[in-house]
């Protein structure tokens, strides 16, 4: 029989596979969102900056009442509670979109403001109350492997997806009809995944432990706790920096492939597709470097390799359009031991004692950085259109404005102390090493094919992660 852990893992990822679908479509910036408020509803890039921000003004602001709710339901049920409000919130959303003016008037804007607005809360407080669940839920000693593991199904989810979106508008020529049809899939498959959610048993704290305490602290006396440790104070402030730098022009992109490159929805659709793609070839080998090294350097690393490859979106033009499919590759390949070292760190650094605030306190003030970003990034890009500067010109300028931030974010980073953590210097060594950076790369396959045979069963007792899903 399959132990507690092993079901818990396994629900896990069936959740997490089921819900990428809605989570991509309410994500800032993604393709299908670009391409229904600016292509068929016609929005200015200003209050598609608004709208899109949307998301990280209600996670800084759930951080007034996701600790006064915890204070009355456990994790558990309180991560259910608000998935199933989520679900209805773009249930509605979605039936009203053929009712919708086709075009920018208050009425469209209301309409949109409002039903994302209510998406974007639910889905705040179902992110934070789900991280300091799987807190208890997944072991220290596991997260890294069982997180890269699980995104890189989850990324094979969003693959399924974006292939989806792909077809159908190509098919449907963009009509609505393709927008509610990958509304309503994706609300199917949020059913199957709160379903896989009350399936997870939260495990029993031993006597003593801090689980069974650490959401009824006071709120005052959490912060208190929160506030003495000063490395997840740094972490949260190198974090909201990058987050900030990032969703500047980021969510932009999008439009700037559009209306300046000339590319159809379904083409974007596809160079976009080769980042989850990149992500979900590499994330177990960055699990394991989360593991071995420590978050700490391992991000740092990721950062600035993720920032570089970036840049090439400061070149990018109609005479170059396949180094689009090479920036969204690369970039997600870098991107991804960032974003899992990011969680990882986070839940490392967070006292168990004050969890259910710190949790909410770092999505608060990271995501209220984030939240500036998009609204000023559309101000300025309309602004910098009005003074007569030419389009591509705007866009190139801007997009060297995440990867000059990102020297900063690092910096910050290097004064978080983490314990076991390696230095720079070996993580470094340890990607020179041929095996590793293949890794990193996706090339494990090819280069044991090459340089290794095949030495017969696995040794008895040698560790497996597979073995925690039987």
């Amino acid at each position: 029989m399959p132990t507690l852990l092993r079901k818990n893992l396994r629900y896990g990822v069936l959740d997490g596979v089921a819900a990428m679908p809605i989570g991509q479509l309410g994500a800032p910036g993604n393709v299908v969102l670009a391409a229904l408020l600016c292509e068929m509803f016609h929005m200015s890039p200003a209050n598609y900056g608004l709208i899109v921000s949307l998301p990280f003004w209600f996670n800084f602001l759930q951080v007034l009442i996701t600790p006064r709710l915890s204070q009355k339901m456990d994790a558990r049920r309180l991560c259910l509670s608000s998935a199933w409000v989520h679900f209805g919130a773009w249930v509605l959303l979605t039936a009203s979109l053929p009712f919708i003016p086709r075009e920018e008037t208050p009425l469209t804007l209301t309409i949109f403001i409002i039903g994302f607005s209510v998406t974007a809360c639910t889905q705040a407080i179902n992110g934070v109350t789900w991280n300091g669940w799987m807190q208890d839920v997944v072991p220290q000693r596991v997260r890294g492997k069982y997180f890269g593991t699980r995104n890189q199904l989850l990324y094979i989810s969003v693959i399924v997806f974006l292939l989806s979106v792909s077809g159908l508008t190509a098919l449907l020529k963009d009509s609505i009809l393709a927008y509610l049809v990958l509304f309503g899939g994706a609300l199917v498959l949020r059913v199957f995944s709160i379903f896989a959610l009350q399936r997870m048993i939260t495990p029993t704290a031993p006597p003593g432990a801090p689980q069974a305490t650490a959401a009824r602290l006071p709120t005052r006396d959490q912060l208190r706790i929160i506030w003495a440790e000063r490395d997840l104070m740094r972490f949260i402030a190198g974090a909201a920096l990058f987050g900030f730098s990032i969703n500047l022009f980021g969510p932009f992109v999008p439009v700037f492939m559009y209306e300046e490159l000339g590319v159809s929805v379904s083409r974007a659709n596809w160079i976009l597709l080769f980042a989850p793609i990149g992500s979900a070839v590499v994330f177990p080998a960055w699990g394991r470097l989360l593991d071995r090294y420590g978050n700490v350097p391992v991000m740092i690393i990721s950062l600035i390799l993720w920032q570089l490859v970036a840049l090439i979106w400061c070149v990018v033009d109609t005479d170059k359009l396949w180094l689009l499919y090479v920036v969204s590759a690369f970039g997600g390949m870098f991107g991804a031991g960032y974003l899992v070292g990011t969680f990882a760190l986070m839940l490392k650094l967070t006292p168990a004692s004050a969890r259910a605030i710190g949790v909410a306190l770092f999505t608060s003030l990271t995501s209220l950085a984030a939240a500036l970003g998009p609204p000023l990034g559309g101000r300025i890009i309309t602004w910098a259109k009005a003074q007569g500067l030419e389009s591509l010109t705007i866009y190139h300028t801007a997009y060297a404005f995440a990867p000059l931030m990102t020297i900063f974010a690092c910096l910050i980073l290097r004064k978080v102390r983490e314990n076991r953590a390696a230095s720079i210097t070996e993580v470094v060594g340890a990607i020179r090493n041929v095996r590793t950076a293949a890794a990193l790369l996706g090339l494990s396959f090819f280069i044991n094919l090459v340089f290794y045979r095949k030495t017969g069963k696995r040794r008895p007792g040698q560790p497996r992660l597979t073995r925690l899903f039987r």
